[in-house]
């Protein structure tokens, strides 16, 4: 599964930006979206920024992936740990 991760454009320096999201600032190419600018959100896969999207689509998709974020924490932490060990055959 391929995942593209919305991230705001910082500085753009020729065809790569400085782009950042959740703390997290990195380098990637503007070569398939070459109109992105300075403040635009771009949807990131390996390296490249591979569409522009609003601000709105943005948010609510690292809202959305901050919620998946946070059920798998949960569902980790109390893995194995519902005390239903009879249902799994368990003792």
């Amino acid at each position: 599964m391929c995942l593209a991760i919305p991230m705001r454009i910082a500085v753009i320096d020729g065809a790569m930006a400085t782009i950042e999201a959740g703390g997290l600032r990195q380098r990637a190419s503007l070569l398939l979206v070459p109109a992105a600018a300075v403040g635009d959100y771009v949807l990131v896969h390996a390296g490249c920024a591979i569409s522009v999207l609003g601000e709105d689509d943005a948010r609510q998709t690292l809202e959305l992936l901050a919620e998946i974020a946070a059920a798998e924490a949960e569902s980790a932490d109390g893995e194995g740990d519902d005390g239903d060990d009879e249902r799994r055959g368990g003792r």
